[in-house]
């Protein structure tokens, strides 16, 4: 039984850190944003490293250091596996810890996070980031990639009847599959927090907001959309492994065209879709 939940384990992690990679738009853009912002004789850290692949980014920019952590042991040793494989290795250090238990004794230039999800309401980001800037590790002069996030929101018309059963709940998906079932777009994408990770996140979003409808029709959900700012020049919205839309079902609600509706978005980022709470008015 150990051997099997061991494997499971594994397979989960393999799973997730070899999406990311292979998530071409999300990677270039990280690796564009990286080559940009780190110099030569840069110390870089990067948090939640996964398979390594920012971090070795980092080292061909220049980095004389590169400081990789990854919470998991079994990425931590794949990763490791990478850095062993490339001319640059004895410039990396593997850290298997949780960033909040980590204590440095250097401020790096360039911090590298990518613990995002939509909204930032389950990935630990900001958690991350806030800790970092409590023990002074992120200082006026450090680069961060990403330094800034938006959050945002659609009204829709959604197909919640799968397989002839009625299925309104939370609902994401890899390579953008929510898409599909989104019977009419009702507003427009409206940004509802902005998020500057150079300064201490408020972890606590709650937010009134008034959309405009542009199509007349029924409202019963929201999409939760996410722009992501790795550094000045270079942006992107989701991609197929990260910032996937996320489809939150609403009362169901009848709109005209050019009414004014108000919604109520009210959730702590990092607990989840179970404490995420969205009405409309």
């Amino acid at each position: 039984i150990f051997s099997l939940i061991k494997l499971m384990d594994v397979f989960s992690n393999l799973m997730v850190i070899g999406e990311c990679l292979l998530d071409k738009k999300r990677t270039d853009a990280f690796r564009k944003a990286i080559l940009k912002a780190v110099k030569k004789g840069d110390v870089v850290l990067d948090v939640g490293t996964g398979s390594g692949i920012l971090a070795m980014f980092a080292a061909q920019a220049g980095a004389k250091k590169v400081y990789a952590v990854e919470i998991a042991p079994d990425v931590a040793g794949f990763a490791q596996g990478n850095f062993d494989a490339n001319r640059f290795k004895s410039k990396m250090r593997l850290i298997n810890k949780n960033i909040v238990d980590l204590k440095l004794r250097f401020k790096p230039n360039v911090i590298t996070m990518e613990l995002l999800d939509t909204g930032l309401v389950a990935e630990d980001q900001s958690i991350a980031v806030n800790y970092l800037h409590e023990n002074g590790m992120i200082v006026e002069d450090t680069k961060l990639i990403p330094y800034k996030y938006d959050c945002a929101l659609q009204f829709v018309n959604y197909d919640f009847n799968f397989y002839g059963i009625k299925m309104p709940f939370v609902i994401q998906s890899r390579n953008f599959g929510v898409k599909t079932r989104i019977v009419e777009k009702l507003s427009d994408r409206i940004v509802y927090e902005t998020i500057d990770f150079r300064k201490h996140v408020n972890m606590y979003i709650k937010k009134t907001l008034t959309v405009q409808i542009k199509k007349s029709g029924e409202i019963n959900a929201l999409v939760l959309y996410a722009k992501t700012y790795l550094t000045p020049g270079v942006t992107l919205w989701g991609t197929t492994d990260m910032n996937m839309p996320v489809v939150v079902p609403l009362k169901k609600k009848n709109v005209k065209k050019n009414q004014m509706v108000t919604v109520i978005i009210d959730y702590f980022m990092s607990k989840g879709f179970s404490n995420f709470r969205a009405e409309v008015k």
